[in-house]
C-alpha cells in the first residue's frame, strides 16, 4: 500500500464528527473563547502533539502545534479561528444524519475538526514529512471588538520565526481553491456645514447640504459604472463601491449640520488603501466645495487585496489532492469579501489561500456542516501536506 493510500485510509469521518461536536458544544463568541481554547489544546495534546500556547489576553490563547519534518522540505501552516459570531437564533448543536448543526459548524469548527483529522492520520501512519506541518487555531477573528488580536499575533509569530512557514492554508470556505480577495474598506464621508441647523424656509434648496448629498450619491452611481467598464478580474469580477447608510438632518424643517454617507469600497490587486482613500476624497471634494462644506473622509476595517497564483506549488498540490479525493477538477475562485488571508499574505509575505469543507451556511441561522465533506477536506489537507512538504 502506498504512503498516500495508507494516510487517506486512516481518515475517520466519525472521529472527525465527534471532535467537531466537542468544539461546537462549547459556545465561543469572540472574546469569550477560553473554554474552546482549552478544548482545542486538549484535542491537539491527545494526538501526541506538543502544544505551544500563545496568550493573547488572559484565558484567550492562540494554539500552535507541529508535526516536525526532517528539515529537507518547505513548511505548511494550517490555520483556523476558534471564535464565532453571536449565537442569536441559530439552530441548536445537534446531529442529523450527515449534518452537524449549530453556530460555528460551518464557520469554522468543521474546518478545524478536519484539520485535526488530517493531523491524526499523518501522526498514526508514521509517515515522515520533509517539511514541518503546523496546526494553528486563533481567537479574535469575527467581531470588530477584538481588533483581530489573534490573527495579528499569528502574524507576529510568523515574522519572529516562532511559526516560520513557507505557505499558509486557511481551512475555511467550500471545497474550492479560494486564491484571491479584493481589498476592502468601510468609508465614511462627512459634509459639515458651518451654517448649522437653519430653518429650511430661509435657505434656498440649492444651498441645503442635502442637495450636495444627492449630487454625491449620483456621482457614486457613475463611479460604479466606470468600475464596471474597467478592469475585470477573471475570478472576482469588477471592483465595487456601495453605500449602506445615509444620515442627514435632525428635524423636518432644519438644514443639517452634517451629512454622513457610509459604505464599502472593494478594489483589485494593483491598488492600495492610500490610493483608494485619495480617490474617495477626490470623488467628494467637488460637492463639498460647491456647497461650501467641510469635507472629512475616514476609513475603517481596511484590508489590502491578496492573490496567490494558481500555479503556486502549494495551490497545485491542493488541486491534485482534491482531484484524488473527489475525482473532479477543483474550481479556483476569487472573492470581493475579505478574510484573514488578506492580513496574513500582506503582513508576512507568505502566500496564503483557502480550502474548506463548507461555506454556504456561514453566519446563517441554519448553520450546518457535512460530516462527509469534513472527512474529504481532511484527506485533501493530508495529501496537500505530503505533496507540498514532501515525504521520505
Amino acid at each position: 500500500m502506498s504512503l498516500e493510500k495508507d494516510v487517506v485510509g486512516r481518515i475517520d469521518a466519525e472521529w472527525i464528527a465527534q471532535e467537531a461536536y466537542k468544539l461546537l458544544d462549547i459556545p465561543s463568541v469572540t472574546l469569550e473563547e477560553k473554554a474552546a481554547c482549552d478544548c482545542f489544546e486538549d484535542q491537539l495534546g491527545r494526538l501526541g502533539l506538543k502544544v505551544d500556547v500563545r496568550e493573547i489576553t488572559p484565558g484567550r490563547n492562540n494554539l500552535y502545534a507541529r508535526i516536525e519534518g526532517t528539515g529537507d522540505g518547505p513548511t505548511l501552516l494550517l490555520n483556523g479561528h476558534l471564535d464565532t459570531i453571536p449565537i442569536g437564533d441559530c439552530v441548536e448543536v445537534g446531529r442529523e444524519g450527515d449534518r452537524i448543526t449549530g453556530r460555528g459548524s460551518t464557520d469554522m469548527k468543521g474546518g478545524i475538526a478536519a484539520m485535526l483529522g488530517a493531523a491524526k492520520a499523518i501522526s498514526e501512519s508514521g509517515v515522515r514529512l520533509k517539511g514541518d506541518l503546523l496546526f494553528t487555531g486563533v481567537v479574535g477573528h469575527e467581531e470588530p471588538e477584538a481588533k483581530k488580536d489573534g490573527p495579528l499575533a499569528l502574524v507576529d509569530d510568523v515574522k519572529s520565526g516562532r511559526l516560520a512557514c513557507d505557505r499558509i492554508l486557511i481551512v475555511e470556505g467550500g471545497a474550492e481553491l479560494w486564491v484571491m480577495s479584493m481589498g476592502s474598506m468601510v468609508f465614511t464621508i462627512t459634509l459639515h456645514s458651518d451654517r448649522g441647523g437653519t430653518h429650511t424656509n430661509y435657505v434656498p434648496f440649492g444651498e441645503n447640504p442635502i442637495r450636495q448629498v444627492g449630487g454625491l450619491i449620483q456621482r457614486i452611481v457613475e463611479r460604479q459604472q466606470e468600475l464596471n467598464d474597467g478592469d475585470v478580474h477573471p475570478l472576482a469580477g469588477t471592483e465595487r463601491i456601495d453605500l449602506g447608510i445615509v444620515n442627514a438632518g435632525d428635524y423636518f424643517n432644519r438644514t443639517p449640520k452634517a451629512c454622513v454617507l457610509t459604505g464599502t469600497r472593494r478594489w483589485l490587486p494593483g491598488k492600495n488603501v492610500s490610493s483608494i482613500l485619495i480617490e474617495l476624497e477626490s470623488l467628494a471634494e467637488p460637492y463639498a466645495r460647491q456647497g461650501e462644506l467641510k469635507l472629512d473622509v475616514e476609513m475603517a476595517l481596511e484590508r489590502e487585496p491578496f492573490e496567490t497564483p494558481i500555479d503556486d506549488p502549494v495551490v497545485q498540490a491542493a488541486a491534485s489532492a482534491h482531484l484524488t479525493v473527489t475525482g473532479t477538477e477543483v474550481e479556483y475562485v476569487g472573492r470581493r469579501l475579505v478574510g484573514d488571508a488578506n492580513i496574513y499574505a500582506n503582513a508576512t509575505g507568505v502566500p496564503t489561500f483557502y480550502y474548506g469543507p463548507s461555506n454556504e451556511t456561514a453566519h446563517s441561522d441554519n448553520e450546518w456542516v457535512s460530516v462527509n465533506r469534513m472527512a474529504d477536506a481532511a484527506k485533501v489537507y493530508a495529501l496537500t501536506a505530503m505533496r507540498y512538504c514532501g515525504t521520505m
